[in-house]
């Protein structure tokens, strides 16, 4: 069950992140693009960070 709770976030982060870089891309350069900027990095590192996790979790059945 464990795992499958890592996935499921890992997933739901994926989805933000897809959804951050469509937001993205649609707006035009300002603050509100420099916003979305910042929180798709913030996106992208706890994506990686959970991948890790759930990458681990695997390895350690």
């Amino acid at each position: 069950m464990y795992i499958r709770d890592i996935a499921r976030t890992l997933y739901e982060l994926k989805k933000k992140l897809e959804e951050l870089e469509r937001a993205y891309d649609a707006e035009e350069s300002g603050d509100r693009r420099d916003s979305i900027e910042l929180e798709l990095a913030k996106a992208r590192y706890e994506h990686e960070k959970v991948r890790c996790i759930l990458e681990g979790a695997k390895g350690s059945d």
